[in-house]
């Protein structure tokens, strides 16, 4: 059977494997035939798929694909290659923490918006910006929470459709925050 040091062998060809999740048959302990496997970079899980999905692996034809949050899924166990991926989720400990969240329709509002991550806690701060020659908003929001809800939405909103659009939500860069992150700890 494959198990997880043999997926962390042949992931580990494309780069770091940070976590492999092997969900059991309960009872027994034997899989349920599928797993997660987590990879430090997103480019490194875009070659894994490029190069693995439909190819074979120990006597069998693998699919391999991106682990999107199932709806309101169970974010404690959300696996797969979202956000929060290398260095954490809010890695300074702020209390507060702007999530950015991207791919949105033209047509949604900050209510859509604002009420979509009010399911996960309270929003202190929902911005859309807009473009300055034609006032029409950007395609993207900016939303402010508690870090604890933050860090849930994060995980449970990414990758769900709002108005046929693919949300894309992770915790904001701040811009020219001193000198860009190049101070790096690992």
């Amino acid at each position: 059977a494959t198990d997880e040091p043999r997926l962390r062998e042949v992931f580990g060809e494309f780069g770091a494997v940070t976590d492999v999740f092997l969900p059991m048959e309960r009872g027994t302990s034997r899989p349920r035939g599928f797993g997660f496997v987590t990879l430090a970079t997103r480019s490194a899980a875009e070659a894994a798929i490029s190069k693995m999905d439909q190819s074979q692996l120990d006597g069998r034809t693998i699919r391999v694909n991106e682990s999107k949050p199932r709806g309101q899924g169970p974010a404690d166990r959300a696996k797969g290659l979202g956000p929060g991926g290398i260095g954490g989720f809010n890695p300074s400990g702020r209390e507060e923490v702007k999530l950015y969240v991207g791919n949105l329709s033209f047509e949604t509002g900050e209510e859509a918006v604002r009420s979509l991550f009010e399911q996960y806690g309270q929003v202190t701060d929902c911005f859309l910006p807009t473009d300055r020659e034609s006032g029409r908003v950007r395609g993207f929001a900016f939303v402010t929470m508690p870090a604890k809800d933050a860090e849930k939405a994060c995980l449970s909103v990414n990758g769900i459709e709002l108005e046929g659009r693919s949300l894309r939500v992770n915790e904001a860069q701040p811009k020219g925050m001193s000198g860009g992150g190049g101070s790096g700890g690992g």
